[in-house]
């Protein structure tokens, strides 16, 4: 009889699954980049809001977006913007769908990743936690 055996087949399996584990982020990863520039203008766009709001209201900051001189367009990927009066915090975004992970803003510009998806949305590890930028 001619054929494969059941240890050829499971090779074949498993050689094929290490090179999908190789390929798929080298595909996905681009595209999550891209993605996540967009949670990164936002966080962006909020800070320079956040920092106006800062010099005319007695050195406190915004606690709700309302507060701010800015209109944030909704996102296909991001779930609306969280706002802080927190000096560390500022604002966050989350990740609507696909990879799951939130980009936070400090009052310095940093933005750091929290989440599983950090490494696909191209945020490098720090000592101090994932940076974005």
């Amino acid at each position: 009889m001619k054929g494969f055996t059941i240890i050829e087949i499971i090779i074949v399996v498993v050689m094929l699954g290490i090179l999908a584990s190789i390929a798929v982020p080298r595909v996905i990863g681009p595209n999550e980049q891209i993605t996540s520039s967009e949670g990164r203008q936002t966080l962006t766009t909020l800070l320079g809001a956040q920092k106006r709001f800062f010099m005319e209201n007695n050195n406190t900051y915004a606690n709700n977006i309302n507060s701010l001189d800015v209109d944030i367009p909704a996102s296909n990927y991001f779930a609306a913007p969280n706002i802080n009066n927190n000096a560390a915090q500022l604002a966050s975004v989350a990740r609507a769908n696909g990879p799951v992970y939130t980009l936070s803003i400090n009052d310095t510009g940093v933005i750091t990743c929290a989440g599983a998806g950090c490494a696909i949305a191209r945020c490098t590890k720090n000592p101090g936690g994932d940076r974005c930028n």
